[in-house]
Order: structure tokens, then sequence, then C-alpha cells
């Protein structure tokens, strides 16, 4: 797999584009067309990136050295604006250069800062564009098509091994679709009420959920300039990096120089079918709300999302960011925002230099998912907590042929495991697990004070150790109105028990630094830092170096073995649309996130091009 890229970038730009398989070839810019012919036909690439037409004989000398190999021009184009990539476009071409049957795909050039054109991010974008188009034609593993026997009502059985949001989400989906669904977790009944310890991220974190359409994002550099996401492994959080950990894990290291080795040009990619995907689950989300309305009764549901930034300058980058992904739904200055919301009128001078309202919705979602588990039992749903899955049973052919638990085996058609941050014995039994490292977040509470907030946030302070935060609008356990704060990043390695107490308290106590700056009176009402305290717990979310979801489909003896896995910040936000994908697979139809979050597409991209090499000039 090679990419030829003949539009000149900056050094730095270039450097990033060394060693990776992409051949950078600016002296082939403004060359004779008999220089490009002969350049295309010597290197083979797969991909021509230009912005420069591209003669029909050059095009025709091209397809000649490669009759049997797909190939594609990405052309850069003088509009200016964002390119949208939804995962159902992003690969389809804008047009077809026949007789050669070479698709053409147009991508504008990108606006900088300054007013003008941005070239570097122009040509990362038409990179990914490049990549994507390269995935489409690369991807080794289709989801299987699934020929199940059905049980004895007459019905396809599926088991979901982990009681998550995400997994609970798309046994809903199932069930109404007609499947038999059982359902099996090694932590208790989230309607129980135990400590919060006891449960995985989705329960045992803040009762606090939300959607946007940048809520699961990509974490990499995305220019060739950006360092600092590269090093947030290496520190713990009072020096502003993630390292929550006790001690180094076997595969911790491997973990990070996989994190490191995603080009910025890569994580645009990435981050553009990220969004694409997020947009989907809004949709989708929608649609749950209008078909499904019972289930957001009484979970606080509650719609569009302030967005707050500590400085101007990222303010300003976020207004274009929302923008762009059609978010945007009011913009004020700081003095508007305490105007605007009462609640904050009392922040802290510097607290924020603006704000966007956005498209978006929080909930309660231990509520919601124990309206989930009551609909799934209602209609007929087994489930089975407490009860850890410790073998995946395989026939010959490996395939999955049931699961073994300490009450016995459990035989089902298909089985979809979703199973969070941690669980070794399945870590051991399906590969594509240990890519999955654990990050916390640390959660407080504190009483919704009058003027009360009604808008949920999100609240960015560049350079914090509780740099971003979620502070959701909701009700306790006693039904007072309360704000809950997520905030924080601490990375555990592969062992989400693996967490030095000492650093997790750096980001507590950055997270009620984040209260107090906005809301000294509810802070004061608590009884400061020490009444804070009492209320901190902790949630590990699963987490990729790739900053993908993992989605994978196999073969089971009477149907399909499903792993969906490692959705960082975004399972929430993804859900519907992971149930979508799961959906399909079960019925051996294509999807979107089949391609996009597919466990080997990072290794497919990095590992061919590293054997390629790459060439500039």
């Amino acid at each position: 797999m090679r990419f030829l890229v003949i539009v000149p970038v900056s050094p730095s730009a270039a450097g990033s584009l060394t060693g990776s398989g992409i051949s950078y070839r600016p002296d082939l810019h403004t060359a004779q067309d008999s220089t490009l012919a002969g350049a295309l036909s010597e290197m083979c690439p797969q991909v021509l990136v230009t912005d420069r037409p591209v003669a029909r004989e050059v095009l025709r000398l091209w397809r000649e050295a490669m009759p049997e190999r797909p190939i594609a021009v990405v052309r850069l184009t003088e509009s200016h604006g964002p390119l949208r990539r939804l995962p159902t476009m992003h690969g389809r071409a804008t047009s077809a250069i026949l007789p050669f049957s070479i698709p053409m795909y147009t991508v504008p050039r990108q606006p900088g800062s300054d007013g003008g054109v941005d070239e570097d991010a122009s040509v990362f974008e038409a990179l990914a564009v490049a990549e994507r188009f390269a995935q489409d034609r690369e991807q080794t593993t289709e989801p299987f098509p699934a020929t199940p026997s059905g049980t004895a009502s007459g019905r396809t059985s599926v088991l979901m091994i982990g009681g998550g949001v995400v997994n609970l989400v798309t046994a809903r989906l199932l069930q109404a679709e007609g499947y038999e669904v059982a359902m099996v977790d090694a932590a208790p009944d989230p309607r129980a009420g135990r400590p919060w310890a006891a449960y995985g991220a989705s329960r045992g974190g803040g009762n606090a959920r939300m959607f946007t359409y940048t809520e699961m994002d990509d974490y990499h550099a995305k220019s060739a300039d950006e360092s600092a996401c590269m090093t947030v492994f290496d520190r713990p959080p009072s020096e502003s990096g993630w390292d929550v950990r006790g001690h180094e894990g076997e595969e911790d290291q491997q973990w990070v120089q996989d994190f490191r080795s995603v080009p910025p040009w890569l994580a645009r990619a990435y981050n553009g079918d990220i969004l694409g995907l997020n947009r989907r689950g809004g949709e989708l989300w929608q649609t749950w709300m209008h078909t499904r309305p019972h289930l957001f009764d009484d979970v606080e549901l509650r719609h569009d999302i302030l967005r707050l930034y500590q400085d101007g300058p990222h303010l300003e980058a976020a207004r274009h960011r929302q923008n762009a992904v059609g978010a945007t739904v009011a913009s004020y200055g700081a003095a508007e925002v305490r105007e605007r919301f009462p609640a904050l009128a009392h922040a802290a001078p510097q607290a924020f230099a603006g704000g966007i309202v956005v498209e978006g919705f929080t909930v309660n979602v231990h509520d919601l998912m124990g309206r989930l588990l009551d609909d799934l039992e209602a209609g007929g749903a087994r489930m089975r907590f407490d009860l850890r899955v410790e073998e995946i049973m395989r026939d010959g052919t490996s395939a999955v042929t049931g699961v073994l638990t300490a009450d016995g085996p459990l035989v089902y058609d298909h089985y979809v495991v979703s199973p969070g941050a941690g669980n070794e014995a399945l870590r051991r039994q399906i590969p594509s697990l240990r890519q999955v490292h654990g990050v916390l977040g640390c959660w407080a509470t504190v009483p919704n004070v009058t003027p009360a907030l009604g808008h949920s946030l999100k609240v960015a302070r560049r350079g914090h150790v509780a740099e971003d935060a979620n502070i959701t609008v909701g009700r306790d356990d006693s039904g007072e109105s309360v704000l809950m704060i997520g905030s924080g990043y601490g990375w555990t390695g592969g062992d989400p028990r693996n967490i030095d107490e000492r650093k997790i308290e750096d980001v507590h106590a950055a997270v009620a630094d984040t209260v107090e700056t906005l809301f000294p009176d509810a802070y004061e009402k608590i009884g400061g830092r020490d009444g804070l305290r009492r209320t901190q717990r902790h949630c590990v979310r699963p987490w990729t170096a790739s900053n993908l979801g993992i989605f994978e489909a196999s073969a089971a003896a009477g149907g399909a073995f499903v792993v969906t896995a490692g959705h960082n910040t975004g399972g929430f936000a993804q859900a519907p649309v992971i149930a979508e994908a799961v959906s399909h697979a079960l019925r051996g139809v294509g999807h979107p996130m089949h391609t996009l979050y597919h466990p080997l597409r990072t290794s497919r991209v990095l590992h061919a091009m590293a054997g390629l090499g790459g060439t500039t000039h």
C-alpha cells in the first residue's frame, strides 16, 4: 500500500510523511506529463494525491503498470471549507475516470486560521480519504454470514456478554427485531444499588451521560506541530499527564508505542470517521426518543449543551469546529454567558472566555439502564448477574460453540461481547481485546443551588489537570437536583486496578478546583474539599491506542461471534450505531463500522506501508 503525494507541504509536515509508505515527490508537482507517468509506472502507488489535472495518457500508462490493482486519484480543489465525511459517503468517489476505471475523489482545500489556505491540513485531509479508499479494498474479514438454527421457540437466540449501556442498547434493539435475548454480566444487577466499586464504567461512574456530535474524539496529534498529546503517558496528572499506574505492566510500552505510531494524516482519517459515526448515533438516539419515549421518562433528559472555554483562542477554534459539524445553536461572550445562565453568575472572573450552545442531550444513565433492563425482562430476556464468563468454547474450526461459566456452559446461536476494561480471561482468549487499556475518569456531585443550572455543560480548561469536564444536571437518590461532574484522564495500562491512589487524588483535587471555580456557592454549601471528597468516585473506561472502537465478527457454530469494545469516551454516544452494526453483522449485512472499527485497521495500513518504505525529496 503506497500513496504518492506531489502537492508541496511545509518541512515539518513533510517530515511526518517520511517512513510511512508515503512517497512525497513535490518535484513532480510541475513536472512534464511524461515524467509523472514514468514515476507512477515505476512506483506503482495505489493513490495519487495531487492538485493538478492528470492527463489521460498518464492515467493510461499508470493503469497498464497496475492492471489488477485498485488505484485512485485524490485531487485538492480550490473551494474552501472543511470536508464533512460521514461513514456512508467517506470512500465514495466524486467521479470515475473512464475507460480506465479509476475513481476520482475531490477534497476542498482546508482554510487556515489567517483566512488563507492550510496546505498541510489539506494534504492530510486528502490522505485521510486515500486511506479510506485503501481500507475499503483491503478489508480482510467481512461480517460473518450467519445461518443460525434457532431455538425451540423458533426464534434465533443471542447471548450478550457484558451488561454496560452499550450492550443494553444493543440487546433492546435485537429483542425488538425478534431475537431471543439473554445476558450475563460479572457485576451485580445495576438496579441493585450495590457500592459503586462493584460495577464497571456504565454503572460505577456517575449517574450521567452526554451526547454531542464531538463526544468521542481522536486524541492523536493531527498536525505536524502537535506534540503534547504524545507525551501524556510519560507523566502523572500532577505534571499534566495521564499516568496513574502503580507499576508498569507487561504490555504497557507496546500500547504507548502503538498510540505514537499513528501519524497526523491518519489521525485525521480516524477523527472524521468517529465524528461521522457520532452523527449517525445522534440520528438513532432521536429515533429511539420518538419510538421508545417511555425509556426517557423520568431520566432527567435535557437537550442542548453549553460548552465553556477558559481562553479566547480555544473558544474561537471551537466555534469553527462546532460550525463545521453543524452542531452550533448559539454563541456567547463571557458577560452574556453570565447573563443568560444565572447559575454561572458567581463563577470566578476568569472562569471562561465565552461559550457555545450545541446540539446534544444528557441523561441519568443509571436510571436509563434500569428502564432498559425492565424492558428486556418484560420481553422475556433472561438476565444473569454476578456471573463471569471464564472460557470461550470453540470447535476444531475455531468457531465458538458456547461460553463456560461457574454455573456451567451457556450455548446460543449468536454471541455479542462488550466487556469494558479488564476481564483478563476474555483478553487472553480474544486477541483484539488486548488492544484495550483502561483510562479512568473521576466523579463528584454537588447540589444544584439557586439559581439552578438548567443546561448541562462541557468545560474546557487548557493545561489544567481536569482539562475537560462534563457537568450534568440530574437528581440524586433522594430526588434532589444535583450537578454531576465527570473529568480527568488517568491511564491504568492493561489492568484497570493498577491505580496509584496518590496520583488519582491529584485528579480528584483538579475536579474540586473546577467546581469551586464555576460554582463557588455549591462548593461552599457541600463543605468545600472535605465535603466534596465524600461524593467522589471513579470509573475506568475502555480505550484503544488507535482511539477507534473495536468491531470484530467471526464464526459461531450456530451464527456469529461479535466483539464491540474500546469506545473511550464515546460508548454511550455511539451505543445505537454500535447496536445497528451488530444487527447488520448477525444478518450478514455490511455496515460502515465493520470497516471503520476493524481491529486490524491500523496495522493493515502502517505495517503494509512500513514494508514499502517512503521516499522524500
